[in-house]
């Protein structure tokens, strides 16, 4: 009954605050590349799109994105910490991960106002942070579970993050729309 023992299991501080670092250094450099990158249209319609989906609450349009890009993140990042000896090869995809977040963030919270705030401060920016967190879950236990169970981690972590992600969108942002 040891499959899910993480008692004896000791925390790699080098590589936790090496994710940290990324994390930070690839937000600031999404928010410098800000200007940039607002001349995409692309962008600045994808944007649009998420803000009117939450708003509207579509589910379908930011529920099956969310989890599509979480499993091939996740499944990226597990399949280098598992198959090979070079977990910090994983903060490539963290700070992939983190220069797109800041992007979008810097995106949404300006080029839509207050309803881009509400969205950012709210949905994306929580559902974002639980996705970094699992990530680095996953780089941290992947080794260590059972290996019958491995290769479902990265899955189940991603499903976990949809679900966190509807609660967030449906039950507390419809709360504070509500509210306010």
């Amino acid at each position: 009954m040891r499959n899910f023992s993480f008692c004896g299991y000791k925390w790699d501080k080098k590589y936790f605050f090496a994710f940290l670092i990324a994390v930070i250094c690839s937000i600031i450099c999404g928010i410098v590349l800000y200007k940039p990158v607002i001349s995409n249209i692309y962008l600045r319609n994808l944007v649009y799109d998420y803000v009117y989906n939450v708003f509207n609450f579509k589910n379908s349009a930011l529920i099956l994105p969310h989890l599509f890009v979480g499993l091939i993140y996740l499944y990226a990042v597990f399949l280098i910490a598992y198959f090979t000896k070079f977990k910090y090869l994983t903060l490539i995809f963290v700070f992939l991960r983190g220069l797109f977040f800041g992007i979008y963030i810097a995106i949404i919270m300006s080029a839509n106002s207050f309803s881009g705030i509400v969205v950012g401060l709210i949905v994306y920016i929580p559902s974002s942070l639980i996705s970094f967190a699992l990530c680095y879950f996953i780089v941290e236990f992947c080794k260590i579970c059972n290996n019958n169970f491995a290769f479902i981690l990265p899955a189940v972590a991603a499903v976990i993050d949809t679900v966190i992600f509807v609660i967030l969108l449906n039950l507390v942002f419809r709360a504070v729309i509500a509210i306010v």
